[in-house]
């Protein structure tokens, strides 16, 4: 499938189509071209209607295809009477989609899983890695570390990467929250309360995890006319909370989820307030 005239036309617009980054960045143009008035495409053609129903091969892209998605689409139940149970139940979830968010709405997101589908078939026979790596600045500290791109595969070899990295990752937080002023830090419970925690329960979990991952959360917040808080995102070099979250297996079935708070509350107003 990758030697399509329409993957040589995209070849145009990134040479580097066929490797990890490439084929992420293709996903995601293809998710935003409801939006294409803001966002900057690395695939321009697919602005080109005809371009992107080819590449959910869908021959040439003309008005006849458009107009037998549609009919699929707007009368589920009529086009898969004898098919098996399973296409049964996708027809009703699109069908429930669009009743949601719009008659199209279920068109578009049957053309994006084809299209996915057809991306991640190239990528698992050119062996394309589904893992990036991703570069960050907390607390003055610079890491780096590869995460899983979320709409590409993950293959054999990526795990082994992804667990390989997990001890790296723990003690980069650690060493995180170990810096004066040290941060306060707490488990999450299922039942999303916080439990104080040691280092050392952190670190116990290096050998368990198979997939680790870091972020840093600031917020400032302020009160609407409604009296309730808002926050918005933003910066700040000691961040309101650093984040860990530990994959004990590859489904998401187990998370282990540590959170590290800056020490001084009076920072959290919202709280303060309440307090």
């Amino acid at each position: 499938m990758s030697n399509l005239p329409v993957f040589q036309l995209l070849l145009q617009d990134n040479p580097n189509l066929f490797s990890t980054e490439g084929l992420s960045s293709l996903l995601q143009d293809c998710l935003r071209l409801r939006y294409s008035k803001r966002h900057k495409f690395i695939y321009p053609s697919l602005l080109d209607r005809r371009v992107y129903l080819e590449l959910a091969g869908l021959g040439n892209g003309n008005a006849k295809h458009d107009e037998i998605i549609h009919r699929i689409m707007t009368d589920p139940k009529g086009w898969c009477l004898d098919a098996p149970s399973s296409v049964h139940e996708g027809a009703r979830f699109y069908e429930s989609m669009g009743k949601i968010f719009g008659a199209n709405f279920g068109t578009e997101l049957f053309l994006y899983h084809t299209i996915r589908d057809n991306i991640q078939d190239i990528q698992k026979n050119l062996a394309i890695s589904g893992v990036s790596q991703r570069n960050i600045s907390i607390r003055d500290c610079l890491f780096s570390y590869p995460i899983v791109e979320d709409q590409l595969l993950t293959l054999e070899s990526d795990r082994i990467i992804l667990q390989k990295a997990v001890p790296e990752i723990i003690q980069f937080f650690v060493s995180l929250v170990q810096i004066a002023p040290a941060y306060n830090l707490f488990l999450v419970n299922k039942d999303k309360r916080n439990i104080h925690a040691s280092v050392t329960t952190v670190e116990s979990y290096a050998p368990k995890a198979v997939i680790a991952d870091i972020y840093a959360e600031s917020c400032n917040w302020e009160k609407s006319e409604q009296n309730c808080w808002r926050g918005k995102s933003t910066f700040r070099k000691d961040p309101d909370e650093v984040h860990l979250y530990l994959h004990l297996d590859h489904k998401e079935n187990e998370i282990i989820y540590f959170k590290a708070v800056y020490p001084d509350l009076s920072r959290f107003t919202r709280f303060a307030e309440v307090a």
